[in-house]
């Protein structure tokens, strides 16, 4: 289930949204995505995915900064 079911008089039945944030080391992706959840968590029902070739660092960071709670952040190393 996701937030939308939980708007009161909907009536359209919208798929999820999923949002891609790509760039090179140091613009700032990061710093994005835990701007983006902590401006959304509150109306909205997010997960986030962050994926880097060696480390968990980014899940790391978002978890530290409150932008969501641990559980609902996940990281996956790519490499």
């Amino acid at each position: 289930m996701t937030a939308l079911h939980h708007i009161p008089n909907r009536t359209k039945k919208l798929p999820p949204l999923r949002v891609g944030i790509g760039g090179p080391v140091g613009s700032g992706k990061t710093t994005l995505l835990e701007m983006l959840c902590k401006a959304m968590r509150e109306k909205y029902d997010l997960i986030a995915i962050t994926n880097d070739i060696y480390t968990k660092e980014d899940q790391r960071l978002l978890t530290v900064s409150g932008a969501l709670p641990a559980e609902r952040i996940m990281g996956v190393e790519t490499g």
